[in-house]
């Protein structure tokens, strides 16, 4: 996460659906402690105009008024950083961890263990890397390899950008977990909603309850809910089912 994506339609994104699962009172994850992993950087060597989105404002208007105004303020007063999302209060229950991703392999494995602590007693954890899951793309059978740390952290040119695999398994073992939310920017490998079926798939083989949701304007990404048993699965999977038909032009809902 950087500062440059605060605010953006994918920053609204999230937030509209965060504050939908857990700030409304008739939802079953209403109270539940989040703890939200954001995977800072400043983007080293980075070229690209990503979180230039800005300008949807007119296109959301009246899907979370709250969310819509305060937003638009951090851009009217030029206060796009991230601490500033904690400060607008406009998640319940929550806590942020800001500690920035470091670049060596022996640091990232001393601060995931600080990010593990901290959301130690946290009912739901969310991890928000710039592209999400680390990944290697089988385009011919349209599949993905999950990658680790051990073996693929050199791999990628910007493993901060990303969480590893076994990143995913540690948060989804904490002892008061009951869901892992799992960020995953989609890419032009092949179609994005193969993708979100590959990726669900693959997950399910190890975590067996999982749900995903796409959040389709500008550049599509998804959210993969990794649950800890089928009712909870199934109590989010409803909730989620009544925003997508609610906010059917945004979103898609992967069962």
């Amino acid at each position: 996460m950087q500062d440059k994506y605060v605010g953006d339609v994918g920053d609204f994104g999230k937030f509209q659906l965060f504050r939908y699962l857990f700030n409304h009172t008739e939802s079953p994850m209403h109270g539940k402690a989040l703890a939200q992993i954001w995977y800072m950087h400043e983007g080293e060597g980075e070229k690209n105009n990503d979180g230039r989105h800005i300008d949807y404002f007119e296109r959301m208007m009246g899907c979370d008024k709250e969310l819509e105004d305060s937003l638009l303020s951090l851009i009217m007063r030029d206060k796009r950083e991230v601490r500033e999302l904690e400060s607008l209060k406009l998640l319940e229950n929550a806590k942020f961890f800001y500690e920035y991703v470091p670049s060596s392999l022996e640091e990232r494995y001393h601060w995931f263990k600080r990010a593990l602590t901290f959301s130690h007693k946290s009912k739901v954890v969310a991890v928000a890397p710039d592209n999400g899951m680390a990944l290697k793309c089988n385009r011919g059978a349209q599949c993905f390899e999950f990658l680790t740390l051990e073996k693929h952290y050199s791999d990628k040119v910007y493993p901060h950008k990303y969480v590893f695999t076994e990143e995913i398994s540690h948060f989804y073992r904490l002892p008061h977990l009951e869901v892992c939310i799992v960020y995953q920017h989609l890419n032009r490998f092949f179609a994005h909603n193969g993708q979100i079926e590959s990726l669900l798939s693959e997950l399910r083989k190890e975590y067996l309850h999982v749900i995903s949701i796409k959040h389709k304007p500008y550049s599509p990404r998804a959210f993969f809910f990794i649950c800890k048993s089928v009712d909870i699965k199934e109590s989010i999977e409803r909730r989620l089912d009544k925003f997508t038909i609610e906010f059917s032009e945004f979103w898609e809902l992967f069962r």
